[in-house]
């Protein structure tokens, strides 16, 4: 299942604030670049985007698999997570790694 609305960040509007003031964390498999949210736009609950490059998996399949995977195992770790606006950049392994070893990369990356 996805994550609901209003906890969805638009890459079209926020990638390049993200990434001017953004601090970066590097995880065995995922990369965070974490950022406060602006004065404008302060709510209560973290805002996540989720981005994956062609160069990581070619095949839409695989993408779209990884992306599927990633946003569960954020579901199941929302509550741990204070809010910011955080763009999370999931690696290539993610398709074959298992689910306990992605959720305590996960809480590691999201406690740093």
């Amino acid at each position: 299942m996805a994550l609901a609305r209003a906890h969805r960040l638009s890459l079209r509007f926020e990638r390049d604030r993200l990434n001017k003031v953004g601090k970066t964390v590097f995880g065995k498999f995922f990369t965070l670049v974490v950022a406060d949210t602006p004065e404008n736009n302060k709510s209560q609950s973290p805002r996540l985007a989720i981005l994956l490059s062609k160069k990581t998996a070619p095949l839409a399949t695989d993408r779209n698999k990884i992306k599927r995977i990633t946003s569960a195992l954020v579901e199941d770790i929302f509550s741990l997570i204070s809010p910011k606006d955080y763009l999370l950049i999931p690696k290539k392994q993610v398709l074959i790694e298992d689910h306990q070893s992605l959720i305590e990369d996960l809480k590691n990356i999201f406690s740093k």
